[in-house]
């Protein structure tokens, strides 16, 4: 569960700290915090892939090369890599945005691909990224905005986003869950199942929770409190996915592992 919050989290800083700094609030991430976020991206695929290695008494250097470049999430490992190494040099030498949105597309189907996203297919895959990107929107503008002077032209500025966001999220999350549930009818009864539901029930927190930051901008209330509030649900439901990546989903198929891999 570590590993997966610590690439959640390098993730949300990184491609979401990417996107504040070229569409909202220039400057509004420091560009320290975009290097933890690829810090921990880093480490996040490292311990991944060491933690996988040493279930299979294989942690060598041959299997080290095999899997990462024979199996699924040793690919999808590098490639999350290479999109975050790329993401974070188009932002030092200010490369194109087209550039840097394709950067973004890469580490996060790097990242899809390590999770469940890699063994339902392209479609479901997508949907991840999608979910993922989502995600990262939401939760680099919330931070953007509560760890600096913001103003209600900050917040109608970052709305449209944050509504595009709210929207992407419940939608891939039900095309997702439906895909994962497979043809069982008892979903909410497995561990995953209930994991899901809790996941659930914190995101439709976060909503009540966005309505009231918005409030608050327009009257000048605490809007920091607010925000706060928002970041502890979003992490909270980080923590719940993280979880959730430990366990199956009821249509789960186990990925390959390389016959040159000895358990």
């Amino acid at each position: 569960m570590l590993t997966a919050l610590v690439l959640y989290a390098g993730a949300a800083l990184l491609v979401g700290g990417l996107y504040v700094r070229s569409l909202l609030f220039a400057g509004g991430v420091p560009l320290r915090l975009l290097g933890l976020g690829f810090g921990l991206l880093a480490l996040g695929a490292a311990l991944r892939v060491m933690s996988t290695l040493s279930a299979l008494d294989a942690l060598t250097a041959d299997n080290l090369l095999t899997y990462l470049t024979e199996v699924a999430a040793g690919r999808a490992a590098l490639t999350l890599l290479l999109g975050a190494t790329l993401l974070l040099v188009s932002e030092i030498t200010h490369f194109s945005r087209l550039t840097s949105l394709g950067a973004a597309a890469l580490t996060l189907w790097g990242l899809a691909g390590m999770g469940h996203g890699a063994t339902h297919g392209p479609f479901i895959h997508f949907l991840h990224v999608l979910h993922a990107a989502a995600m990262c929107v939401w939760l680099g503008g919330v931070l953007a905005l509560a760890f600096r002077p913001a103003t209600s032209a900050d917040a109608a500025r970052f709305s449209p986003y944050a509504l595009a966001a709210a929207l992407t999220l419940p939608i891939t999350g039900l095309l997702m869950t439906l895909n994962h549930a497979g043809a069982s009818l008892s979903l909410f009864q497995s561990d995953y199942g209930q994991k899901l539901l809790l996941k659930l029930c914190l995101a439709a927190l976060i909503l009540p929770a966005v309505w009231a930051t918005r409030r608050a901008f327009a009257r000048h209330q605490r809007v920091r409190l607010f925000l706060l509030l928002e970041t502890a649900l979003f992490v909270l439901v980080l923590l719940v996915t993280a979880q959730l990546t430990q366990l199956p989903p009821p249509s789960h198929n186990p990925l390959p592992t390389p016959t040159s891999i000895q358990q």
